[in-house]
């Protein structure tokens, strides 16, 4: 296994306020506290410690969802128990609940928090550093994360669904993982990854517990641990803010000035701004339902339903009933900041550019802001494809560049060079400037002709110099044409792999301790793009 390490700024994927943030851009630092920087996590330990956490409720609620693994994974119990310290804090990250793993992001941002987790460990052997997954399990929209990408096929479970992922039932299934063992075909031997994700579904009711399997059997040896917020006792910890937001809007208010902050700063245009706000900014939660509530003429609704409440009425149903209260994109972050102990949040460019509109909802809401962390990024480049680059001249990470760029690279690697005119246009050029002084003094009305004979003759050079690349072009087409499938491979619909494919792609490819290496090379502090060829 060959490793290179690329600066992320170097790659040409991230922009915006990830560049600004990679760079340290001082227009940025009013929207955070801490930048991710080893020597710089005591700074957000001393400042955490000033904000409670109800660590008796949180270690309720993880022991029960832990529980049942215990036998498993024995470490788990002393890790859940570990939360009850106040020198514990957790190192999280979340996402939806991709089914099989979804893409390969997936896993490395959970690979991030683990590696950072051990690296604070040993910068700060006093504290204890748990990294967490939060499942989105009150997340509703089905169709991101219904389907896998799978040796070039997509895969997808078609199910009618409604309401909160999380609590989908997996009846139905069967159809989803019988496709992904067709395609797997005889491969399927090879690996115990596909029994893991079988197991995880068969065994299991709902997409959240299916969620929890699979992710705990893919790490929990490494001390994660998975969290289900669509929890009474959590949310109870929340109905304060939830009425806050509701009655008071004030984060809306704190979003939108946020919002309009950066982008008086103009590292972003308005029409780039990841989130928007709302008025209320939750949903509704129960059964099969998840809608947004709004207000109109003093009476609280919830969209496409009958159900309203009073303002006394929907105070009384906060207190009874917090579960019912689903945060959104703007809130989740508070809501999970509020129930964890929290010191670091790990996730995505998209992710953390939601993050900076937010800090002034936490400020507002006394919610202590986490540091944040750009998850790591890798490529896996395989001995074949690496091969192939070598001979066309091209090293790991210059494959980042478009394909124009490495056409033009390795066309030159094969002694090609680029056909230009540039001194006979200069001779042309030249030649009719002399042309057109001598008829001008003839007639002073043929200037225009000769300027307009000097252009068709310079565009007739310029036909040549292309068709002669074409040319050129054509005789190296079987390597031009390796070129691009190799970018193609690597680089799925134009985007990063790690979007597209998925984790049984991988371990099938690169072998089956490949866990253990992403873990190994997630460093998110030295924010490098991680290229592996193996």
């Amino acid at each position: 296994m060959t490793v290179t390490k690329l600066s992320l700024l170097d790659t040409g994927y991230f922009g915006g306020l990830t560049n600004a943030y990679l760079n340290k851009d001082q227009r940025l630092t009013p929207f955070y506290n801490h930048y991710f920087e080893l020597e710089n996590y005591e700074k957000a330990i001393e400042a955490r410690k000033n904000f409670a956490t109800n660590r008796s409720a949180l270690f309720k609620v993880l022991d029960e969802q832990h529980a049942s693994y215990y036998s498993t994974f024995p470490d788990l119990e002393n890790v859940v128990a570990s939360l009850k310290d106040k020198h514990t804090f957790t190192i999280t990250t979340g996402h939806q609940l991709c089914l099989a793993a979804g893409p390969l992001y997936f896993i490395y941002k959970i690979a991030s928090a683990i590696n950072l987790s051990r690296k604070l460990k040993l910068k700060y052997p006093q504290y204890n550093f748990v990294p967490v997954y939060w499942m989105a399990s009150e997340d509703h929209d089905f169709e991101e994360i219904n389907h896998i990408h799978l040796f070039n096929k997509k895969i997808t479970w078609n199910a009618a669904t409604s309401g909160a992922t999380g609590r989908i039932s997996n009846s139905g299934i069967e159809t989803f993982l019988n496709d992904i063992k067709e395609i797997l075909g005889d491969k399927i031997n090879s690996t115990n990854l596909i029994d893991i994700i079988h197991d995880a579904y068969q065994k299991h009711s709902n997409l959240a517990e299916a969620t929890k399997h699979l992710v705990l059997h893919l790490f929990a040896e490494h001390k994660l641990l998975v969290l289900d917020a669509d929890n009474k006792l959590l949310k109870n910890e929340f109905k304060e803010i939830i009425k806050e937001d509701i009655l008071g809007q004030v984060s809306n208010k704190a979003v939108l000035e946020s919002i309009n902050q950066i982008v008086s700063t103009g590292l972003v245009k308005e029409e780039k701004i990841q989130v928007k706000p709302r008025d209320i900014n939750f949903f509704y939660l129960k059964d099969k339902l998840r809608k947004r509530i709004t207000l109109e003429d003093q009476i609280y609704k919830v969209l496409d339903t009958e159900i309203t409440f009073t303002e006394a009425q929907l105070l009384q149903e906060i207190d009874a009933f917090p579960e019912r209260f689903s945060p959104n994109v703007i809130m989740r972050p508070v809501y999970q900041e509020c129930i964890l102990p929290n010191l670091v949040y790990i996730g995505g460019a998209g992710e953390l550019s939601y993050w900076f509109e937010l800090k002034k909802v936490f400020d507002c809401h006394q919610v202590f802001y986490p540091m944040l962390a750009l998850r790591n990024s890798f490529l896996w480049i395989d001995n074949k494809q690496s091969e192939k680059l070598t001979q066309l001249g091209i090293s790991p990470a210059e494959i980042f560049d478009s394909i124009e760029i490495l056409t033009a690279k390795t066309l030159k690697n094969m002694g090609v060079e680029e056909l230009l005119f540039n001194d006979e246009q200069a001779m042309t050029h030249q030649l009719f400037e002399q042309i057109k002084t001598k008829i001008v003094a003839i007639d002073a009305t043929l200037a225009a002709t000769a300027e307009g004979e000097k252009m068709k003759v310079l565009k007739s050079i310029e036909m040549l110099a292309q068709k002669a690349a074409k040319a050129q072009k054509n005789k190296h087409d079987i390597s031009i044409n390796q070129l691009k499938k190799i970018k193609d491979n690597l680089f799925p619909e134009g985007g990063l792999q790690e979007r597209y494919e998925n984790i049984l792609w991988l371990n099938l490819k690169f072998g089956n301790n490949i866990i253990e290496e992403i873990i190994a090379l997630a460093e998110v502090d030295k924010k490098e793009f991680t290229i592996i060829v193996s």
